[in-house]
């Protein structure tokens, strides 16, 4: 079966493509970095918990990590929604084929940030319970990347669709991808690492050296493991894909480059321990290889689909309402953040 007879048609979108492209990455950058707190917040309190060591760093993880969820949780929605209006009849397909598993993350999320006030609020009085509950809330939030990491990739692979012949039962999970296991696995030890830089700023803020020092060694050493993992991705491209980021594609090498060299510059940081510039070169990181995702999903797709090929009603209200209220949006969290921080550090 021809694989592109399975693709639904795209709708007409209100604004030219790129404006939603550049919202998609911009949004995907700032849930990445919460993403990443939230997650190696929890990494870092855990391995703190079991080992003995840094119980007072993980009390204050854990009472930051329910704020922090809540924000991931909400700024997810954004870059969600606009896949959907780029890429929609692939986004969707790919739900169907694994809607079981795709509605179970909203269960395990729940879970998740429950879990995550029960080991907060148990930390002294209930130290096994509360340390059961960290446990099983990162289980859920790998659980739940992990059904993500499914989707994305099994939205970028029509040719695995006629699965669906054999497995119509809404629980077709993208296995056999090359890319999954390396996609997932450098999502996920990224967040310890830019968690670690995290840890290294509240130390400085509360003068605990001994704070700043372990938030270091875990971005530090974790990063240098990304390297390792980022080749694996990109061997592990189809070869067309693949090419396209070793000169192929000029955007795509030019990105991907960029990417490279922030990464490097942030880790130089980090072993001189400039933790403030070290955080903002991660994050120019993470906004260059959302960049690169980006530029993965249009070569990936390039056999079936281009996004210049959607049609364009010229209905640009509703993306100007966006706008403004993603600005105020962005500066109301802002506000409760930097109050949220004074209230901590009076703490």
């Amino acid at each position: 079966m021809d694989p592109s007879m399975l693709i639904p048609a795209g709708e007409a979108i209100p604004s030219p493509w790129a404006l939603f492209e550049a919202l998609l990455v911009l949004t995907f950058a700032l849930h990445i970095v919460f993403m990443n707190l939230t997650v190696g917040s929890a990494v870092i309190a855990i391995t703190g918990r079991l080992t003995g060591g840094q119980r007072e760093l993980a009390h204050e993880l854990g009472h930051r990590l329910p704020t922090t969820l809540a924000l991931t949780v909400n700024l997810g929605v954004a870059p969600l929604l606009f896949v959907q209006v780029v890429y929609g009849q692939f986004l969707y397909t790919s739900s169907v084929l694994m809607a079981v598993f795709w509605l179970s993350a909203i269960a395990a999320v729940i879970v998740g940030y429950y879990c995550l006030y029960v080991h907060d609020a148990k930390f002294d009085s209930a130290r096994g319970v509360s340390r059961l509950a960290l446990l099983l809330s990162l289980a859920c939030l790998f659980y739940t990347g992990f059904l993500l990491s499914n989707n994305m990739t099994l939205m970028l692979r029509p040719e695995a669709w006629t699965a669906y012949a054999e497995n119509p039962r809404g629980t077709l999970l993208n296995l056999s991808d090359r890319t999954l296991w390396p996609r997932y696995l450098h999502m996920m030890l990224a967040a310890p690492a830019v968690a670690g830089l995290y840890v290294a700023l509240i130390g400085g803020k509360k003068r605990r050296p001994d704070w700043v020092d372990h938030g270091l060694a875990w971005f530090t050493r974790l990063t240098m493991v990304q390297i390792l993992i980022g080749g694996w991705l990109l061997m592990a491209l189809p070869r067309e894909v693949m090419l396209g980021f070793m000169g192929r594609d000029a955007l795509a090498t030019g990105v991907l480059g960029l990417s490279v060299l922030l990464g490097l510059a942030a880790l130089m940081a980090g072993i001189q321990k400039k933790t403030a510039q070290a955080s903002w070169l991660t994050f120019a990181t993470i906004l260059s290889m959302a960049v690169t995702r980006a530029q993965v999903r249009s070569l990936t797709l390039a056999p079936y689909f281009s996004p210049s090929s959607l049609g364009v009603t010229g209905e640009v209200s509703p993306l100007i309402v966006f706008v403004v209220s993603l600005i105020l949006g962005l500066g109301a969290i802002a506000y409760m953040l930097k109050t949220y921080a004074k209230t901590a550090g009076r703490g």
